[in-house]
């Protein structure tokens, strides 16, 4: 463990354990210190920089620049500024972009070394060997960064090349470790770089958008091996956000590895393969497709699938499927809520669905609503039925499977107010047919469900109303 210290007019600022420094005029200055995972903020009332102090300590900033080799003015834009300082990742925010002058800097606690996680002989095996595509994940503030630094500092003692992409370029790492910055050139500048160079290690920190992804799969599926940064509050988030940008079949190509740090430390190990099985909680072998296996490094054991259902990919936790008698309901329930995000972008109107099998979709809407969704000639239907890869039958909420269930029903005098009673239904959300539209109601421990919206008391008065069976669309 290395501690740092940046030899800098900012030096003063930054005690021990103290992360980032957030000043703004005329504002009692705060600290965030601590250490992964238990940050605190301390404000001290006793220290408030004027309009003119903030400029001052700006003016040195850039003094400094001018003096140092490892300074650089890594983003000038007329109302922000993003400096890296030796140690320090400083942001400065001008007005009108911000509602006052702002100062914001960052500066790592502390440098550690591989050694410094005390990781067994397996782990360590597997990131000098046999990891060429690491995802280091975890949520801010978590030390992925710090862990990053310390992987790539272990592969350049092992006589590797070795490089970063970061922006701005803020890791601590040694003089013979090539830093590059988007700052000063694009992604396709940094491709045909790295790609020409050919490094045995690129550390790219950290993963944000779409260009940064498109990067990734270029670099990755040539050969070079990365260890690349991304927020994520836990490990299979981090793999999740590739599947928005990158072919499920090649995501083990580019990620094998999955290192999750919570406050500080390995959290998680996960290593991923690609199959062709049934998956989990099916039963047809015509149903066998390929499919992403996500294991527990520590353990082996299989944690989740990743596979597609229709034209939805389906990201499924093992746990959830306890039995094969259950599994089929599982992944049903999995893929409807891929199927369900996506119509909800679609359409405007309460719906219900229910997959049957593993091409059949039953598409439940109002009736008002029916030939909207189907089209001209069945048109729309049809395009639908393409994007989504199953078959739909499009009908209307008087075709629900309805719950036979008793009730009393009591309307308040100024039908303001209504009271269900139900005989054997408490503690459940329930779905009510109230004319052309479906009402969801929670009903309590006690069996009874108060709606006091005095248009659907109304409704409910004159028309009454039916019960959807929930089990029978699950099925």
């Amino acid at each position: 463990m290395q501690k740092i210290v940046g030899n800098s007019v900012l030096d003063q600022y930054f005690p021990d354990g103290i992360m980032s420094l957030h000043i703004k005029e005329r504002v009692p200055v705060s600290r965030k210190g601590g250490k992964p995972g238990e940050w605190e903020v301390f404000t001290d009332p006793n220290l408030i920089f004027s309009k003119e102090d903030v400029y001052a300590l700006i003016d040195k900033i850039f003094a400094e620049i001018e003096e140092r080799d490892d300074a650089f003015l890594e983003i000038d834009k007329q109302y922000f500024k993003i400096i890296q300082l030796g140690p320090y990742r400083t942001v400065i925010v001008y007005p009108p972009l911000s509602d006052g002058l702002e100062l914001t800097i960052v500066k790592p606690v502390k440098i550690l070394t591989i050694d410094d996680y005390n990781l067994d002989e397996t782990v360590m095996t597997l990131l000098k060997e046999s990891a060429k595509g690491v995802l280091i994940a975890g949520a801010p503030g978590s030390g992925k960064s710090t862990f990053a630094q310390a992987a790539l500092e272990m592969h350049l003692a092992m006589g590797k090349i070795t490089k970063t992409i970061e922006s701005p370029r803020d890791l601590m790492v040694d003089d013979a470790v090539v830093q590059y910055s988007f700052s000063y050139g694009s992604h396709d500048d940094l491709r045909d770089i790295l790609l020409l160079s050919r490094p045995d290690y690129t550390v790219y920190d950290e993963v944000r958008n779409v260009p940064d992804f498109e990067l990734f799969k270029d670099l990755r599926l040539t050969g070079i091996g990365l260890l690349w940064v991304i927020h994520a509050t836990k490990p299979i988030d981090g793999i999740q956000r590739f599947l928005w940008h990158i072919e499920m079949g090649i995501i083990p190509q580019m990620i094998d590895t999955v290192i999750f740090i919570d406050k500080g430390s390995i959290g998680a190990i996960y290593t991923l393969a690609l199959t062709v099985k049934v998956p989990a909680g099916m039963n047809s072998e015509e149903l066998a497709r390929p499919v992403v296996q996500i294991s527990n490094f520590q353990t082996w054991e299989i944690e989740y699938e990743i596979y597609t259902f229709g034209e939805q990919i389906v990201v499924i936790p093992l746990a959830d499927i306890p039995d094969s008698s259950m599994g089929g309901s599982a992944v049903h329930q999995h893929a409807q809520e891929a199927i369900s995000n996506k119509l909800h972008r679609l359409f405007n109107f309460d719906f219900f669905l229910s997959v049957k099998g593993d091409k059949q979709l039953f598409l439940y809407v109002p009736a008002r609503n029916k030939a909207a969704v189907i089209g001209s000639g069945w048109s729309k239907i049809q395009t639908l039925e393409q994007e989504i890869g199953m078959s739909i039958s499009v009908k209307s909420f008087d075709e629900l499977p309805l719950r036979d269930e008793k009730f009393r029903t009591a309307v308040g005098a100024k039908n303001n107010r209504a009271t269900i009673s139900f005989e054997k239904i408490s503690d459940e959300k329930v779905h009510l047919i109230v004319g052309d539209d479906i009402v969801p109601v929670m009903v309590d421990k006690s069996g009874k469900a108060v709606i006091a919206n005095k248009t659907l008391v109304q409704h409910i008065h004159r028309y009454g109303f039916s019960l959807v069976d929930m089990s029978q669309l699950s099925k």
